[in-house]
């Protein structure tokens, strides 16, 4: 088989295609780059034939080179095209994977790429772009892999787990999975579904007559023999509620049905369904999650399982759901449901716990789906937990950085959003359920410090029981990102500092003469006026943000040092800006998380294997 490895500009193809090529360095299998081999075609890199050529002229290159590769193909063969690859050339026989990251919406800039459209700013560029490819991949690709943000580099837990999810070796999976419209869209799609799927260990495949046809439906129940669904009622007519005869075939063969109670009138489907296959669902709140849940409670000795998938806006709200479900483990699953996904971390929690929980394969069918790999990398009824606490923090290396070390303790390591605002109640409820190891971001580092009566801002976090215990390693991770310029205070005087946040305290410590500047007034932070001499190194340390201005553009330093490693940075608008050479807070980052590492294992031990 041909697979063809699509998907956005630097979303991580070539690296993958890179560890690829280890996971099956002993398996017959071609991986091909078609940027490597047109570069190696016509003798000049991809950038120098933008810039002779055009665009128009380099995709030609390209679209000739992969059917010449079609042509040639006698074993198995993995391409990676560019993003902006002609789709509409591949062969319905090419699997099509589309790599995907949360990211990807937040646009990326890039240092050593060509510019496709040099008058437009380089977000704008991106996502112009981003929006016309995504409707491709999605029309034309036949899987989706949502890839964890981070480096994969010496993470061995990590690897195992994404060459099982890219070989469909996964087994005992657990969890739910909605089958979604798209797998229909050719037999070959659907052949490719049911071979990543089909006997992998789902406990329930869920059809909803809002999504699938009933042939949809009828060939997904007769071909995967021996699975078991959920067939659940969403697809409300517009007058009396009738339940078509066909679509009570369909169900009578469900495991489970599933029927809103939205839509009221439970004794339709009591007198046709038994009642330990009947789950009663409720997904927006009626009155008030504590009338919901009072109201569900009554009705649960009428139906075997309740489920309750509300929106969920507050911690406390999370808190109250869980003690409901807990009381009743197996009779009740609840599924918080948010505008951006910020509550997967919470259902990862209930692995295992709950009779339905979903997870996703791409979107899914709700944005707090957990990803695969996640659902993947989580031990089911995990106790207590590993963190990041920040907003945002979608876009945290966190959890893939921590994850060897702490799945050799059988603690999962999750992305969970706190606003400042919230921290208080938030943290009290995540220790509540099981939350003990902790990497705080901005904007937390002061309340972390209070929680452990610190007079310094802390980024590390331990509970132990009794108390929480902190310590901050953002020191010996700017020390690293900064070495040479901290220890030479002449050098230093050429130094500025732009923003800070919960980092400027340890800045100030680490490079006491440099100059320290407002990233929102652009005024000095000591309030002297000094006699402003242009720096040669600036130091990039203010979030994206409407009130964040960028230095002025005649400073022109020689070097952008970035404590930030998002690749949508304005610390890296501003070295494209002016010409300076970067170096990512990616350094700074793997520092700090190295000694919080240090930190964490003197309380704990890993797991006899």
């Amino acid at each position: 088989m041909i697979s063809l490895l699509v998907g956005h500009r630097g979303t991580g193809k070539t690296q993958l295609i890179e560890r690829m090529r280890f996971y099956w360095r002993d398996a017959a299998v071609d991986f091909i780059d078609l940027d490597d081999q047109i570069e190696k075609k016509i003798g000049k890199t991809i950038r120098d034939l933008f810039f002779e050529h055009g665009e128009s002229y380099f995709r030609e290159l390209e679209r000739q080179l992969f059917l010449e590769i079609l042509q040639s193909a006698t074993r198995r063969t993995v391409i990676v095209a560019g993003a902006g690859f002609d789709l509409s050339v591949v062969p319905e026989t090419v699997h099509v994977l589309w790599l995907r990251r949360k990211t990807d919406d937040d646009g990326r800039i890039f240092l050593n790429r060509p510019r496709l459209e040099p008058d437009m700013h380089p977000l704008e560029e991106f996502k112009a772009r981003a929006l016309v490819r995504e409707q491709r991949y999605r029309t034309l690709s036949h899987q989706e892999y949502l890839m964890p943000e981070g480096v994969f580099e010496n993470k061995h837990f990590a690897q195992t787990t994404e060459k099982n999810i890219l070989s469909a070796q996964y087994k005992d999976v657990g969890g739910c999975l909605t089958i979604l419209p798209e797998v229909f869209k050719s037999d070959f799609a659907w052949q490719l579904f049911k071979s990543r799927w089909h006997q992998k260990g789902i406990e329930h495949f869920e059809l909803r007559d809002d999504l699938l046809s009933l042939e949809q439906m009828r060939k997904a129940v007769g071909d995967f023999t021996g699975e078991k669904f959920i067939y659940s009622f969403r697809k409300k007519p517009d007058g009396e509620l009738l339940i078509a005869e066909e679509a009570l075939v369909i169900a009578e063969k469900a495991a489970l049905v599933d029927w809103p109670l939205e839509w009221g009138r439970l004794e339709i489907i009591q007198g046709l369904i038994p009642r330990e296959k009947l789950v009663l669902s409720l997904h927006s709140t009626l009155t008030s999650l504590s009338e919901d849940l009072k109201h569900l409670s009554f009705l649960e000795d009428e139906v075997g399982h309740v489920k309750y998938a509300p929106e969920v806006s507050t911690y406390s709200e999370l808190l109250q759901l869980h003690h409901w479900q807990e009381k009743k483990p197996n009779a009740r699953s609840v599924l918080p449901r948010s505008p951006r996904g910020r509550w997967a971390w919470y259902r990862l929690l209930q692995k295992g716990q709950q009779l339905i929980n979903f997870i996703k394969e791409g979107e899914g069918s709700a944005y707090d789906q957990p990803s695969l790999f996640e659902w993947l990398t989580t031990p089911a009824k995990a106790k207590r937990f590993a963190a990041v606490l920040g907003d945002p923090v979608y876009h945290s290396f966190t959890p893939l950085e921590h994850s060897d070390f702490f799945h050799k303790r059988n603690i999962p390591v999750w992305a969970v959003q706190i606003t400042r605002e919230e921290w208080s109640s938030a943290i009290q409820v995540l220790k509540e359920l099981g939350l003990s190891f902790a990497a705080v971001t901005a904007p937390h580092k002061e309340n972390a410090a209070q929680l452990c009566g610190s007079k310094d801002p802390v980024n590390t976090l331990y509970w132990d029981k009794t108390q929480w215990r902190g310590a901050s390693t953002d020191e010996a991770g700017f020390l690293e990102l900064t070495e040479g310029i901290g220890m030479i205070a002449p050098l230093q005087k050429e130094v500025a500092v732009w923003g800070g946040q919960g980092t400027l305290p340890m800045m100030k410590h680490s490079i006491p003469h440099a100059s320290f500047y407002s990233s929102r007034t652009g005024k000095m932070r000591d309030g002297i006026t000094h006699e402003e001499v242009p720096p040669k190194v600036l130091i990039w340390a203010a979030p994206r943000g409407s009130g964040t201005i960028l230095p002025p553009k005649e400073w022109e330093p020689s070097l952008v040092l970035d404590l930030n490693y998002k690749e949508d940075s304005m610390g890296r608008e501003y070295a494209q800006l002016c010409g300076a050479n970067y170096t990512s807070g990616l350094v700074m980052f793997l520092a700090q998380a190295r000694e919080q590492r240090v930190f964490w294992a003197q309380f704990t031990e890993e797991e006899p294997s």
